[in-house]
């Protein structure tokens, strides 16, 4: 039996709440007989079917229940309340069942929060890594600084780097180390991914202000092989196997693994270049190849444990290893270009998780995961040269071509811990606590002689510890609306060098400070016929992170003195989600949001250098609105969008604290932000062509960003502020899947006409690129997993 999901809510249906013997039943379908039309109850229990007016005999099924089959009644405008009680099935044969779909996604939305979530599967044939894909989610815009694995950077609703934090399946990433980012990790690895802006579940237990960004991974309990190769433009090749297998004793394995390489020789533009004979920047139009900027990466993550078992549902204990290889091209700007830096890095992390519903009593549920992180990085940068576009190089008096000798090896080594109680009271009362540990330490593990190393600094201890507790209380009266307080407490305890310089001659001193205040807020959520409206309210503060303490030791400075960013949010949002009586489904989102943060962490920009450097900066204020529309033409045609329009402002008006000046640029937005962005999508679906199961897509994306300023709008006159204009580009990709999607070709085509692009100061993207992807999927026994 195949389950396909509805994206509409029609005005009646039932709404209710599955139990067993242990507790609440997770993860089981609740469907109409003899049709495709379903749902799966959520982590609480509970589900919500859309159902026209008539009497329907629902099956109700779940992987370890003895199957129930019920005859209800529906009357037009009403949603019927059920109770259902499931007994364990004795029958050790597991029914092949496939939920496909977004029911998950779908349940996700129907949080208080304002949230959207994008879903991973629809785009396994692309050759999209993570990172692009969240791309295309309303109100989070990608800044990056090249091509393949290049630094990437999000920004949500006007927040950037670490004021957005990643989690996978609910686990901080920022300590998986670089060879495991958003920008090289396949698309195939995520069943979806959340985006929860500014106000942010504690059950996620982190200090982000910006909000959280959540992949989920594949959770489910079937025997699968997912495989694919694709080659394109530029020489970039990515290939990604994932593989699981379950026996009917409950004992699991899983595998996934990937390779990206590329050198990124796409073609740039430059108005000015450097003549190694007299050292002079001669002005003109100059079309060059990128020559130094080829990046590998490859990494395995492996799991292995049991599931549905007395003593848990879930145990899985991991190992992620990881490497990468990358030459350094260009700095925060195209002035400065490299010819010889270069980084690597291993990566090698074993981790743990355990969860267990009803631990001791009925309604308690426990999770536990745990990762320790070691990353060994190494930077190249000593040579005597500066480097123009052409790969020509003039001889220097300073070692380094960033104007500091390096060479180190440095070892980054991270640990994370999440704990998480739930207890279901009643269908009306919940209550959470939540509590996540990390700690990072940076040591130095070079052998070169000190003489060598870019500063004494490099040699003094660094180190981070946080620890964000969290509690939270859900009240809900009924199906139609909810309420979530929460409230948490966050402490952070940092040691490293901070600089004491008095005179020409640089000195360090190691430094040793502790933080500790309190955030709360509330979240509330409303249904009405078609429509769902949403709240929230939060007082929230963020620590900063070890690379903004620290530095990479590569583009990013140090700057230990940095404080905590505090900030008060507000969101307000609705939801319709509508079927028209031809059968075809509107969907739209519009969520608005308001931000106020003090001591805001700003990057800014040391022009000789290249290099970037965190400080906090005032006041900021942001307001602004996101918006989402999708129109489904049965199963045929999908045409939609997401558009972002935000006003974030320095709202600090004194210059700085020992001044009464008037800050020259008080109220002007902030620089090098993008503050109009978005999408347009279409597909067109042709069924059963050559054969039963085969789909031949065609799917159209068209992206725009409005103009911004680099810098201080106020600074330089009409004529020579510093902007990037209006960008406009265009990807297409054509899909041709075979049996039900077990073979699959795709044809991808990205900027298909070729526009100039930009980002981050300046930074050129790649032009036109094509690429094909084929892709092999095996799937014997699909069972939908109840974790």
């Amino acid at each position: 039996m195949r389950l396909v999901a509805q994206h509409h809510q029609p005005k009646s249906g039932v709404i209710g709440y599955v139990s067993a013997e242990n507790g609440h039943a997770i993860g089981v379908t609740v469907y109409v007989k003899n049709t495709s039309h379903g749902t799966v109850t959520d982590r609480e229990g509970r589900f919500r079917l859309p159902l026209e007016p008539g009497e329907k005999v629902l099956i109700v099924s779940g992987l370890g229940y003895e199957k129930k089959e019920l005859v209800v009644s529906v009357k037009e405008g009403d949603w019927k309340k059920l109770k259902v009680d499931l007994k364990p099935s004795t029958d050790s044969e597991l029914d092949e069942v496939e939920v496909q779909g977004d029911f998950e996604i779908q349940n996700v939305r129907e949080s208080p929060y304002n949230v959207v979530a994008i879903d991973a599967k629809a785009n396994y044939n692309t050759n999209m890594d993570l990172g692009h894909l969240l791309n295309r989610a309303s109100g989070v815009k990608i800044r990056e600084s090249g091509g393949v694995g290049s630094r990437m950077n999000i920004s949500l609703n006007g927040f950037t780097g670490r004021n957005v934090k990643i989690f996978m399946d609910g686990v901080p990433m920022a300590g998986f180390g670089n060879a495991f980012q958003l920008n090289n990790i396949p698309v195939g690895m995520a069943d979806r991914i959340e985006v929860y802006k500014g106000v942010v579940p504690i059950e996620f237990g982190t200090d982000a202000m910006g909000g959280v960004i959540n992949i989920v991974t594949n959770r489910s309990s079937n025997t699968y092989l997912d495989a694919s190769y694709s080659y394109g433009s530029f020489n970039t090749h990515r290939a990604n196997v994932s593989a699981g297998h379950t026996t009917k004793n409950g004992f699991t394995v899983q595998l996934n693994a990937f390779k990206n390489y590329s050198d990124n020789n796409y073609e740039v533009y430059l108005d000015k270049m450097l003549d190694v004979e007299t050292g002079a920047y001669v002005r003109g139009d100059y079309y060059v190849k990128r020559f130094h900027d080829k990046y590998s990466n490859q990494t395995v993550m492996a799991k292995v444990g049991f599931v549905t078992k007395k003593w848990a549902d879930r145990f899985l204990v991991g190992i992620t290893a990881g490497e990468l290889d990358a030459d350094i091209q260009s700095a925060s700007t195209m002035s400065i270009v490299y010819g010889a830096r270069t980084r690597s890095s291993e990566t090698l992390l074993p981790s743990v998780e355990y969860y267990k519903r009803n631990l001791g009593t009925k309604g308690l549920t426990f999770r536990f995961t745990g990762n320790y992180n070691i990353n060994q990085n190494h930077n190249v940068d000593t040579a005597a040269r500066l480097y123009n576009w052409y790969g020509e190089f003039m001889p220097t008096n300073i070692r380094g071509e960033s104007g500091t000798n390096t060479l180190s090896d440095f070892r980054d080594e991270n640990y994370s811990t999440t704990a998480n109680l739930s207890y279901r009271a009643n269908e009306h009362h919940s209550f959470t606590l939540n509590n996540v540990l990390t700690g990072y330490e940076r040591k130095l593990a070079s052998s070169v002689p000190l003489d060598d190393i870019s500063s004494p600094a490099d040699t003094m201890r660094r180190a981070n510890t946080k620890n964000v507790f969290g509690a939270s209380y859900v009240f809900r009266p009924n199906e139609d609306w909810n309420i979530n307080l929460f409230g948490k407490h966050y402490y952070q305890h940092v040691i490293g060098p901070v600089d004491t310089t008095t005179t020409n001659t640089s000195k360090y001193a190691e430094q040793s400070r502790s933080f500790q205040t309190k955030g709360y807020g509330v979240a509330a959520t409303r249904f009405y016929k078609d429509f769902q409206f949403k709240t929230s309210i939060e007082r929230a503060f963020r620590l900063p992170s070890a690379n903004e303490l620290f530095g990479d030791e590569l583009l990013t400075s140090s700057n230990t003195a940095l404080k905590a960013e505090n900030s008060t949010n507000f969101n307000l949002g609705g939801t319709m989600n509508r079927q028209m009586e031809s059968g075809n489904t509107l969907y739209l989102d519009i969520s608005t949001y308001y931000r106020l943060t003090k001591d805001y962490i700003q990057q800014v920009q040391n022009a000789r250098y290249g290099t970037i450097s965190n400080v906090n900066f005032g006041r900021v204020r942001n307001i602004g609105v996101d918006a989402e529309a999708r129109y489904y033409y049965q199963n045929k045609a999908m045409v939609g969008g997401t558009v972002t329009y935000m006003d974030l402002r320095n709202k600090e008006k004194i210059r700085d604290a020992q001044s009464s000046v008037q800050d020259a640029t008080y109220n002007n937005r902030m620089p090098n932000t993008p503050y109009f962005f978005g999408n347009i999508d279409a597909a067109y679906y042709f069924h059963d062509l050559g054969g039963k199961g085969n789909v031949l897509s065609f799917n159209y994306t068209f992206n725009f960003v409005g103009e911004f300023f680099l810098l201080w709008e106020s600074q330089g006159s009409k004529d020579t502020k510093a902007t990037l204009d209006r960008q406009l580009y265009h990807d297409f990709l054509v899909t041709y899947s075979l049996k039900d999607g077990k073979y699959n070709i795709s044809l991808e085509g990205l900027n298909l006409t070729n526009a100039r692009l930009y980002d981050n100061f300046s930074l050129q993207k790649p032009g036109r690129s094509l690429s094909v992807k084929l892709r092999y999927y095996f799937n014997k026994r699909q069972i939908k997993s109840q974790i």
